[in-house]
C-alpha cells in the first residue's frame, strides 16, 4: 500500500486529557498539528472516575481553562452534578467538583476536536524516529512514517500496561484496550522507566441497587462551575448516593487478601497514596467501622454507577461477595469488575522543566508517564508541554517563565516533577505551594492571563469576558478606596468592628463583610457580580497572609542548614503520616537536604524549622 508522507509541527501521541490539551494549544499558536489515537472513538474518554476537579485539581483545571483550555468548559456543558469541597473555607482551598455525563463529555469534546483545524489519525505509533537526537516524527502501522518539528508523547497507562483481576492478568492499557508494547520499548531503551499503578472500582447496574435507605447528595446550586468563563448550566441535574462499608465487608476483604493482586505480591509497582484501594483501607485503617462508597451516575442514559471509593485488584468473585454486604447493594449486579493497572512512567527528571526530553530534542512527555495521576495533572501538563513545544517551534522569546511556582500550580507541578521525581503517583494539593493564598480558582485569570495574552490563545468572547473582568475590578477598587467610615458608621450597615474610633478606607472595610451583592450595594453603592465579589473580598481578607507566606519562604532559604539529625519526627505531631515516613527512610541530615526528598511539602518544612526538640533530661536528680 503506498502512503503520503504526511507533515505536522506537532504530533501529540495519544488523546486522553493530557493528548487533548497538548492538541489544542498547539493549534491555537497557529500550528498544523496531528492528534495520533489507536481509535477516534477514545478521544475524551474518561478511564476512570466520571468527575472533573476536587481541591488541588481545580485549581490546575482553571488554570488550564484561562489559557483557552477544554477541560472545564467541555466539562460544564457535560456536567449533571456539582459540589464544592470546603466551601464553609475561603477559596484557597475551594475544591470544585463536578459529576459528567460520560458519553455526554466524550461526544462534546470529539466534536470541538474534529471541527478545530487538528488532524486526527487513527493509528498506532509504534517508534518515535529521530535523527541526531532530535525527534523528527514517528512510526505508525498503518500510516508508516509521520514526520513532525515536535513530538509530544501522553500515553497515560498503555505502555507496557498490565490489568489485574485477583491473579488474573491481561496485557491492556485499560479494559477493552491493548497495551502498547513496542512504543513502550522505544522509551525503555532511552529513558529511565519506572513501574507505577492505579486502580479503578467495579461498575454496577443502576437496577440493580437500592436506593429506598441511602443517603442522597444533591447538586449543589451555587452558580460556581468548573470554567472561568461558564455562566450558567441548564443540564438536569441529578443526585448521587452515599452508602457505607461494614465489618462483614472488612471481613471478606481481610480473608481474601491472598487474592488480592496488589496483596498477594503479584504487583510490586508503587501505587496511588490518596486513592487507596480498599484492601489498603481496611489493612491500614482497619479500626473504621466503615468508609463511605459514593454511588455516581455515569449519565443520563447510563445504566452503569460509579462505585466511588472501593477500587480495587480481588478476584471476580470475591468483589461480588464484598459488595453485596454493603447497604443498597445487596442485590447488585456487576457490569464490569474493578481492576488495577499497572504500567510504564519516566523518571520525570529526565526532562527539561518545559517538559522536553534532556536527552532527546523536540521530544515532549505528558500526563501519566510523568509519574502523575488524575485527569486534571494531565490536562495541565498537556497544557505545558504544548505551550512549550509551540514557543520552541515558533522561536519565541520569553523574558520569564510563563508558570512557575510563584504564580500557578502547574508551576509548582512542573518544577516538583522534574527537579524532585517520584515515588510514587504524584498528586496536587494545595499544601504543595508556598503561595496557595493567592494561586487560588477565582483569580487565576488575573494570574495566568497578563503573562499570556500577547499569545492571543482566547477566542474573542472569552478574552472579552476577562478583560471586562480585570477593567471593572479596576475601577470599583478606585471607587471604594474614595469611601472611609468610621467604626460608628459601619455600625449602621451592622457591619461589627472594634470601637476604636479608627477611619477604614474601602479595601479594609471589605475584611468585613460576607460575599452579599447587596451589603455590598448599600455601603459603596455599586453593583457587582458574584463572582468578582467574592474575588476581591477575599484578596482583601487574605492580604495580611500574603507577607507571612513570603516571610516563611525566606526563613526556609534562610535556614537550610537547620539540622536534622537526632529529630525524631513521630514525635512531630503535626506532621502528616506521608512526610513522617519520608523523612524516617531517607534520614536528611539538615533542612535543604529534607526539601530534595519528593513529596516533602513548604508546609512541613515550615513545621520541622519550627518544632523545638525536647531537651535530654539530666541522668542525674
Amino acid at each position: 500500500m503506498f502512503h503520503v508522507k504526511q507533515d505536522f509541527d506537532v504530533i501529540v501521541v495519544g488523546a486522553g486529557h493530557a493528548g487533548i490539551e497538548a492538541a489544542n494549544i498547539c493549534n491555537n499558536f497557529g500550528l498544523k498539528t496531528a492528534l495520533i489515537s489507536n481509535s477516534k472513538d477514545d478521544i475524551g474518554q474518561m478511564s476512570c472516575n466520571p468527575s472533573i476537579g476536587g481541591v488541588g485539581k481545580t485549581h490546575i483545571a482553571r488554570e488550564v481553562d484561562v489559557m483557552g483550555g477544554l477541560i472545564c468548559k467541555i466539562g460544564d456543558l457535560s456536567s449533571i452534578h456539582y459540589r464544592v469541597l470546603n466551601l464553609s473555607k475561603g477559596p484557597a482551598v475551594w475544591g470544585i467538583r463536578a459529576q459528567i455525563d460520560r458519553s455526554l463529555y466524550k461526544k462534546n469534546m470529539f466534536n470541538f476536536i474534529s471541527n478545530s483545524k487538528i488532524t486526527i489519525i487513527e493509528d498506532e505509533v509504534v517508534d518515535i524516529i529521530t535523527k541526531n537526537n532530535k525527534a523528527i516524527g514517528v512510526n505508525s502501522i498503518k500510516n508508516k512514517d509521520i514526520y513532525s518539528k515536535s513530538t509530544i508523547l501522553t500515553t497515560g497507562t498503555f505502555l507496557n500496561g498490565k490489568i489485574y483481576f485477583g491473579d488474573e492478568v491481561i496485557e491492556a492499557g485499560r479494559i477493552n484496550n491493548k497495551s502498547s508494547k513496542k512504543l513502550a520499548l522505544f522509551v525503555k531503551n532511552n529513558f529511565d522507566i519506572m513501574r507505577l499503578k492505579t486502580g479503578t472500582p467495579p461498575r454496577i447496574y443502576k437496577q440493580s441497587i437500592n436506593y429506598s435507605n441511602l443517603t442522597p447528595q444533591p447538586s449543589e446550586n451555587n452558580d460556581i462551575f468548573l470554567s472561568f468563563f461558564t455562566e450558567q448550566n441548564t443540564n438536569k441535574m441529578v443526585d448521587c448516593y452515599i452508602t457505607k462499608t461494614n465489618n462483614k465487608t472488612h471481613k471478606i476483604i481481610r480473608d481474601n487478601l491472598d487474592k488480592s493482586a496488589m496483596y498477594s505480591g503479584i504487583i510490586k509497582s508503587q501505587g496511588v497514596r490518596y486513592c487507596p484501594s480498599i484492601e489498603d483501607k481496611v489493612v491500614k485503617f482497619g479500626d473504621r467501622n466503615g468508609h463511605n462508597v459514593f454511588l455516581e451516575p455515569e449519565g443520563y442514559d447510563s445504566d452503569l454507577v460509579y462505585p466511588n471509593g472501593i477500587s480495587n485488584s480481588l478476584d471476580k468473585k470475591t468483589q461480588l461477595k464484598f459488595l453485596k454486604t454493603i447497604p443498597g447493594l445487596e442485590k447488585t449486579e456487576i457490569a464490569q469488575f474493578g481492576y488495577a493497572v499497572e504500567y510504564d512512567a519516566v523518571d520525570p527528571r529526565s526532562l527539561k522543566q518545559n517538559f522536553e526530553s534532556k536527552k532527546i530534542e523536540n521530544f515532549f512527555f505528558a500526563g501519566q508517564i510523568n509519574g502523575t495521576t488524575g485527569y486534571e495533572d494531565a490536562a495541565g501538563q498537556g497544557m505545558y508541554a504544548g505551550l512549550h513545544a509551540s514557543i520552541k517551534i515558533k522561536k519565541i522569546k520569553l523574558r520569564e517563565q510563563t508558570f512557575n511556582r510563584a504564580n500557578s500550580y502547574i508551576g509548582v507541578m512542573t518544577d516538583d516533577l522534574t527537579k524532585l521525581g517520584v515515588t510514587e503517583p504524584y498528586r496536587m494539593f494545595t499544601s504543595r505551594s508556598e503561595h496557595r493564598l493567592k494561586q487560588r480558582t477565582d483569580n487565576a485569570y488575573e494570574r495566568i492571563y497578563p503573562q499570556t495574552k500577547k499569545f492571543e490563545l482566547l477566542n474573542v468572547d472569552d478574552k472579552k469576558t476577562i478583560n471586562e473582568m480585570l477593567s471593572v475590578e479596576k475601577k470599583i477598587l478606585k471607587k471604594i478606596n474614595t469611601l472611609k467610615l468610621s467604626p460608628n458608621q459601619l455600625l449602621k450597615f451592622n457591619i461589627k468592628t472594634k470601637l476604636d474610633g479608627k477611619v477604614r478606607k474601602g479595601f479594609e472595610i471589605l475584611k468585613l463583610l460576607e460575599d452579599d451583592v447587596n451589603q455590598f450595594y448599600n455601603i459603596f453603592g455599586i453593583k457587582i457580580n458574584k463572582k468578582l465579589l467574592t474575588k476581591i473580598i477575599y484578596d482583601s481578607k487574605y492580604e495580611v497572609f500574603y507577607d507571612r507566606e513570603e516571610r516563611a519562604k525566606e526563613l526556609i532559604l534562610k535556614n537550610q542548614a537547620f539540622k536534622l539529625k537526632g529529630f525524631k519526627f513521630k514525635n512531630i505531631p503535626s506532621l502528616s503520616k506521608e512526610i513522617i515516613e519520608k523523612l524516617e527512610k531517607h534520614e536528611p541530615e539538615n533542612l535543604d537536604d529534607a526539601s530534595k526528598i519528593s513529596g516533602i511539602t513548604p508546609s512541613a518544612l515550615m513545621q520541622l524549622l519550627s518544632y523545638k526538640k525536647p531537651r535530654a533530661k539530666n541522668a542525674r536528680k
